[in-house]
């Protein structure tokens, strides 16, 4: 027994799986986030004291919108209040549309936390996460 598969079913099916396709593929690119590539503070990072950086550096993996995208250091004690302990003040370098800086003060000692909070320029995905490190 043969089974004849007409032209136009071929088509229809061949049709179906390229869409298929495409969509998915549109997909990944779609759900792409403005993620945390690298710091110039790792997590769980322990500096001497006065030995940080005074400028915090963070890349991302794709460009962040600075209205809405922001990088800041909180007191870590659980003990403590939780302040914010950097200037308040990003700064976003038209040279690197992937790079949000903020200042740290001088004097810091105990355990703080890095949190970053991203929307993508590129595709307006929102992203964020946080980590701790220690001055001694």
């Amino acid at each position: 027994m043969t089974t004849i598969i007409s032209r136009p079913l071929v088509r229809f099916v061949a049709c179906g799986l390229i869409a298929g396709a495409l969509a998915l593929s549109a997909v990944s690119v779609a759900s792409a986030h403005a993620s945390l590539t690298h710091a110039n503070i790792k997590p769980g990072q322990v500096f001497p004291h006065n030995t940080y950086p005074t400028t915090l550096t963070a890349f991302f993996t794709e460009n962040v919108n600075p209205k809405t995208s922001f990088v800041h250091v909180f007191e870590g004690d659980p003990g403590g209040d939780h302040g914010m302990v950097d200037t308040g003040k990003n700064l976003f370098p038209f040279s690197n549309s992937k790079e949000i800086t903020a200042t740290l003060p001088k004097g810091m000692k105990g355990l703080y936390t890095f949190m970053w909070y991203t929307q993508s320029a590129d595709d307006g995905h929102v992203a964020g996460n946080a980590f701790t490190f220690t001055v001694t």
